[in-house]
């Protein structure tokens, strides 16, 4: 088989896990091979490129020219100093700063009955079975390339386990900081157990103290138990310059609820997966996002939903706006195979351009094996409603006005589905500060 020429970005990589691997967090029995078999699987076919018909929309060959070195100590003044990104929530916030879970800036005290959090490198060092086991598990993900480097490089992370039946009325907040004057890459692993018959919120925040071209790579697994229900929430705010992987991957036990949320705010090139899978029958999912583009931001929403038993539910809603010359992309594809009868999924995404060079490109897709299913997907990509525009102005609203309101409008049908209020109430803000910098 003949292999194109390597890129420097790929060479870079290469380097890097032969000289990295042997100080990598892990046991020589569990996780190295774990991590060998995800880059050899890298190695064999390079970054994929618009023949790769995953990547199709977001030609990583093509557009990551360079591969930045690991991240080292993060700057501890700035993280200590560093403002909140969702305020008044109440969370348990968990620091995790240039690829390290910070322990001592985390906030630990006084954790309530059946709750555990601990690091992962810790986990990895002590050869934790569930952790290994959960490394390898879900077959969705297999063969994607942030994946696959993500496990090769992993560095640290947070465990998070909630015991059966146990409700944790507090949100925990991940936070997922940078915090460097020089360009670095970071490749963190977040797992969440959620215990049969529990409940949790997790919240995610991605952000650069420093506007470099910093690179990072999450990946975090969710494991909703049966009768349980988790919200996760996901706030991707690093700036232009920065390149960003996030994957969740998901499995969902029987009668159980799981509910996300992604919302790309920040990034220069981004990419934002789900890989989620119903493993029990009854069971119920909500899939959301917004993205919010200007510029020359790139930013791609894949989502994979595999009702694998039967009589469950999932609702798939993203929105995006995008401005100058941006691009946004949304791949979306649910799975039934012949078994998941009664299957009940509506996927439906739509983009709203508002520059001539401003580009959306969708790809919903059913692949439907049962027959007493009821499924539907659907995509919309236009311009603002000239009539409600009209509408607005012929109340004596000034024209700038009257278009933010109807982009909050058009995004507020998903942001509406946030439980948490003040998520809600930062992610709203976000748009408003994103719309009044639009309008100069």
């Amino acid at each position: 088989m003949a292999h194109p020429m390597r890129t420097p970005a790929e060479e870079t990589l290469i380097a890097r896990f032969a000289a990295e691997k042997a100080a990598l967090p892990g046991t020589a029995t569990l996780i190295t091979p774990l991590r060998e078999t995800a880059f050899r699987a890298f190695e064999e076919v390079g970054l994929p490129h618009r023949r790769v018909e995953d990547w199709r929309y977001t030609d990583l060959r093509a557009n990551l020219k360079s591969i930045a070195p690991a991240a080292g100590p993060a700057n501890l003044d700035a993280i200590r100093t560093a403002k909140p990104a969702v305020e008044g929530d109440g969370a348990r916030r968990l620091v995790v700063a240039n690829g390290t879970f910070l322990a001592d800036l985390s906030d630990l005290a006084d954790l309530e009955a059946g709750l555990s959090i601990r690091s992962l490198a810790e986990d990895l060092a002590n050869g934790t079975t569930s952790v290994a086991h959960a490394i390898g598990i879900d077959p969705l993900p297999a063969g994607n390339t942030a994946v696959e480097l993500n496990t090769a490089f992993m560095t640290d992370g947070v465990v998070i386990e909630v015991a059966e039946g146990v409700v944790i009325e507090r949100p925990l907040e991940i936070v997922h900081l940078v915090a460097s004057a020089t360009p670095v890459s970071t490749a963190v692993r977040n797992f969440v157990f959620v215990g049969a018959g529990a409940r949790a919120t997790v919240i995610e925040t991605v952000e650069s103290l420093d506007a470099v071209a910093h690179q990072s790579n999450i990946v975090t697994t969710l494991s909703v138990g049966d009768d349980a229900a988790l919200d996760h929430i996901r706030l991707q705010l690093e700036p232009d310059t920065a390149v960003s992987f996030a994957t969740v991957t998901a499995r969902i036990g029987a009668r159980a609820t799981l509910n996300t949320f992604n919302a790309a705010l920040g990034a220069g090139l981004a990419r934002a997966q789900v890989f989620a899978t119903f493993t029990g029958r009854e069971a119920k999912g909500g899939f959301r996002g917004v993205t919010l583009l200007s510029g020359r931001r790139h930013a791609d929403t894949t989502l994979v939903v595999n009702h694998d038993a039967e009589a469950c539910e999932s609702r798939e809603l993203y929105k995006a706006v995008v401005d100058d010359s941006a691009k946004s992309v949304f791949q979306g594809r649910i799975e039934v195979p012949s078994h998941a009868q009664k299957t009940d999924a509506r996927m439906m995404t739509a983009s709203l351009l508002l520059s001539e060079d401003a580009e959306a490109a969708a790809k919903p897709e059913l692949e439907i094996f049962a027959d007493d299913v009821q499924c539907g997907h659907g995509a919309t990509c236009g311009e603002i409603d000239d009539d409600l525009m009209f509408y607005l102005l012929s109340r004596g609203i000034p024209e700038a006005e009257a278009e933010s309101m109807l982009i909050l409008a058009f995004l507020g049908e998903a942001i509406d589905e946030i439980d948490n209020e003040a998520v809600h109430d930062a992610l709203i803000h976000r748009v408003e500060d994103w719309l009044k910098a639009r309008q100069g």
